[in-house]
C-alpha cells in the first residue's frame, strides 16, 4: 500500500440528511484526504449533518440538493461545479450519491467517476463509474452477482480514528473508571453495549431475548446497554417488549439500560466490559471497528463482512444471526471467562491497528484512485 504522491482534487458526492456510518465514512475519508495534501469538495445538501460538519471542518461544500435520482437542477449544478473546479475525482456514495457522480464523469474525459458501495445490498446505478469501492468482499461478491465486473470492483475495509483515550494501563483504568462513574454503570457488574438505529436490520429485540440466557440480578451480572434513538416503528415495537419482559420478569428488565442517541459513543466506549452485534445485516459495521479500537472483547453475528474482521475465539466470539440463544451464551462465557475477555480484546485491538485505522482506509481509497487514473490514461 503506498499513498500517491501527486495532488489530486476530489469531490465526494453523498445525498443524506442524517448521521450513520456513510456520512461518517465520508467525513473521515475527506479529513484524511486534505491531511494527505489533497484538494476536497463536499457536494449535496448543505442543511445535513454532512453539511454543517463541512462547515466546521473548513472543507469546501457546494449545495446540490438531488431531489431524487434525476433532478436535472442538481445535475446542471455538479456538471456546473466539475467545469469550475476541474476534479481528478468525483467520489459518490450510496446509490443516489453514485448515479450523480457516474453522470458528472460521463459527461467530461475529466473527472474520473469513483463510487462507494456501502451496504450488501447496493447493486444498482452503478454502471457509469470507472471504479467501484466495496466496504467488504461480502458486498463485492454481490455486486459480482449482480453482474459487475470483478476488475472494476476494489476492496477498501472501513476503518475509524483511533480514540481519545491512550496511555498508561493505570491511565487508562482511570478514564475508565471516571466514564463508568458518568454513565451510572453500578461496580460489579459486566456491562455489554450495542450502538445502531433501532430497526428490524440491527436485531435489538434478539439483544433483550439473549438478556434472559446471561446471569446477574440489579446488582451483578451481565447488563445491557443500547445506544440509539428508539424513536421508531421498530423502536415502538421493541418498547412494547421491553414493557412486556419488565411485567413478566422485572429482574431481567432491570438490567436494560437505554442511553438514547449518542454523538459520542466512541468516547464512551471504553466504559463497557464487551460489545455485542446482533445485526440481521450489515455490510462492515463501523460500531464493531471503533469496540476493537476501545479494547473490547465482541460478539457478532455472522452477517456480510463481519466474519472478515471478527475472527471466531482469536478477536472475537461469531454468533449465528438471528439467534438469541446463542448471543445470552456468548455474553454469558466472556462475563464468566475474565482471561477469555482480555485475551479476545488484545487481539481485536491488534486487529485495529494492522488493518481497519482512518489512516490506512485513506492511503487504501487514495490508491485506488491513482490505479483507476492510470488505467484511464493508458486507455487514451
Amino acid at each position: 500500500m503506498s499513498t500517491p504522491t501527486a495532488r489530486m482534487r476530489i469531490v465526494h458526492v453523498l445525498h443524506s440528511h442524517g448521521y450513520r456510518g456513510a456520512e461518517s465514512h465520508v467525513m473521515m475519508t475527506m479529513q484524511g484526504q486534505r491531511a494527505a495534501g489533497h484538494a476536497v469538495m463536499f457536494a449535496g445538501p448543505l442543511d445535513s449533518w454532512l453539511g454543517k460538519a463541512c462547515t466546521e471542518a473548513g472543507i469546501e461544500a457546494v449545495h446540490v440538493p438531488m431531489h431524487g435520482l434525476y433532478d436535472p437542477w442538481s445535475h446542471w449544478q455538479l456538471r456546473r461545479l466539475v467545469k469550475r473546479w476541474q476534479p481528478d475525482i468525483v467520489h459518490g456514495h450510496l446509490i443516489r450519491g453514485a448515479a450523480y457522480a457516474g453522470c458528472a464523469g460521463h459527461m467530461r474525459r475529466k473527472p474520473l467517476a469513483v463510487c462507494t458501495a456501502h451496504a450488501t445490498t447496493a447493486a444498482t446505478h452503478m454502471q457509469r463509474c470507472a471504479r467501484i469501492i466495496a466496504v467488504s468482499d461480502a458486498v463485492k461478491r454481490n455486486l459480482v452477482a449482480a453482474g459487475y465486473a470483478a476488475e472494476r470492483i476494489s476492496v477498501v475495509h472501513n476503518g475509524v480514528p483511533d480514540g481519545p483515550w491512550q496511555g498508561t494501563p493505570d491511565g487508562l483504568a482511570a478514564q475508565r473508571l471516571a466514564l463508568r462513574r458518568e454513565l451510572g454503570i453500578p461496580d460489579g457488574v459486566f456491562a455489554v453495549a450495542n450502538a445502531g438505529r433501532f430497526i428490524h436490520d440491527k436485531g435489538q429485540d434478539l439483544l433483550l431475548q439473549a438478556l434472559g440466557q446471561t446471569p446477574g440480578d440489579g446488582a451483578s451480572g451481565v447488563h445491557l446497554y443500547l445506544m440509539g434513538d428508539p424513536a421508531t416503528e421498530f423502536g415502538a415495537q421493541f418498547e412494547g417488549m421491553r414493557q412486556a419482559l419488565h411485567t413478566a420478569r422485572p429482574k431481567i428488565a432491570e438490567r436494560l439500560h437505554l442511553l438514547g442517541y449518542r454523538k459520542d459513543v466512541q468516547r464512551i466506549l471504553p466504559a463497557f466490559d464487551a460489545y455485542a452485534l446482533s445485526s440481521r445485516r450489515e455490510a462492515l459495521p463501523l460500531s464493531l471497528i471503533e469496540a476493537f479500537a476501545a479494547r473490547l472483547p465482541v460478539i457478532a453475528t455472522t452477517v456480510g463482512g463481519v466474519p472478515e474482521i471478527v475472527l471466531h475465539e482469536d478477536t472475537g466470539l461469531q454468533v449465528p444471526p438471528n439467534d438469541a440463544t446463542a448471543l445470552g451464551q456468548a455474553m454469558a462465557r466472556l462475563h464468566g471467562d475474565a482471561d477469555l475477555a482480555a485475551r479476545l480484546a488484545a487481539s481485536g485491538r491488534q486487529r485495529f491497528e494492522q488493518h481497519l485505522t482512518a489512516e490506512r482506509m485513506v492511503a487504501r481509497t487514495l490508491d485506488v484512485y491513482a490505479q483507476a487514473l492510470a488505467s484511464a490514461s493508458s486507455a487514451r
